[in-house]
């Protein structure tokens, strides 16, 4: 059983029910202060597509921007949260080109949420839609229904249905401001900025207050069995070149050893009735969406090939990676 993260009763049963909720969050002045230290921290961008800071391979700038960021959401964690532990922020910022889509994907384990929770606090400093690259997410896709691990070794449970995933998930219009508070499993995305602006958001971390942070690394997915590393709250801005050192076996934290572990490999049919059940926990009809909900900011309705693809295909961490090296 897993205590409750939120004071607020309403908020948390939604939580639970859909895995997000929305709610107001920064004044209009902390929108202001987060913009101009954004710009003061990178006063020039020559990247394309999706960045955020956490990539960095300059820890003292990741550090910097982390604690800047979490000192201002600080005062607002205490009105909302209860029994938490802040661990950390980052900028994350779209340029308005057609490399910034941020792949389907749920965020690593961190915690064993068999009885602790982690949280993903999505904060846009300019009004977010589905043109400027808005939050997507499926309802209910949280941990509860289905229990994979999660790490950038490991295929996510609808590997092979991408599309399928998307189709089904949700838009967030967002002000600036306001926060979006996602489970760190629960199914996200967000397609490219299609705006002629950066689009600049924040992330920042909040976790039950009692455990340790881990990671998970698996070595060869034919054992099942991961190894599991005890880490300190400030990992995740640590690793020396991102895209490379998370898909190796960690040099920082503690080994707590091997864990057995059966990757869920799901067909066509039981994704279906997988989702149907996401569908039906966070409140929503039990009908799938064959269609790909955004094109050229017009929804249309067009089929999508279920077919699964080869599972040789590079997991979403080395798709990630390959852009920003190719580009």
């Amino acid at each position: 059983m897993v205590e409750p993260i939120f004071q607020d009763p309403e908020l948390q049963t939604q939580f639970e029910s859909q895995g997000y909720v929305k709610i107001p969050f920064l004044t209009q002045d902390e929108v202001t202060h987060l913009v101009n230290l954004f710009w003061e921290l990178h006063p020039s961008i020559d990247t394309k597509g999706f960045q955020s800071s956490s990539y960095s391979n300059d820890y003292s700038y990741k550090k910097k921007a982390s604690d800047l960021v979490t000192a201002v959401f600080k005062t607002h964690y205490e009105k909302i949260f209860k029994n938490y532990r802040a661990f950390g922020s980052a900028y994350l910022y779209k340029q308005p080109d057609t490399y910034s889509e941020l792949p389907v994907h749920q965020d690593w384990t961190i915690v064993d949420e068999e009885q602790y929770v982690a949280l993903n606090i999505w904060v846009p400093l300019i009004d977010v839609t589905s043109f400027n690259g808005a939050l997507h997410v499926m309802p209910g896709s949280h941990y509860g229904v289905l229990k994979p691990l999660r790490c950038p070794t490991l295929p996510m449970f609808f590997d092979g249905y991408e599309q399928l995933m998307i189709a089904n998930s949700i838009p967030m219009e967002v002000k600036a401001g306001e926060a979006v508070v996602l489970n760190q499993s629960i199914v996200h995305y967000s397609p490219p900025n299609k705006s002629d602006k950066i689009r600049i958001a924040i992330t920042s971390g909040v976790m039950s207050a009692a455990p340790k942070m881990n990671f998970h690394y698996c070595p060869d997915r034919s054992k099942n069995e991961v190894e599991v590393f005890e880490m300190e709250d400030d990992f995740l801005i640590s690793f020396e070149n991102f895209y490379e050192a998370i898909l190796k076996r960690p040099l920082m934290g503690k080994s707590l050893g091997m864990k057995p572990y059966n990757i869920p490999l799901l067909n066509e049919s039981e994704l279906h009735e997988m989702l149907l059940k996401m569908k039906e926990r966070a409140g929503l009809p039990p009908v799938l969406v064959e269609s790909t909900p955004i094109k050229n900011n017009i929804v249309v309705e067009e089929k999508i090939n279920l077919e699964p693809t080869p599972k040789v295909e590079p997991t979403l961490i080395q798709r990630i990676a390959s852009f920003f090296q190719t580009h």
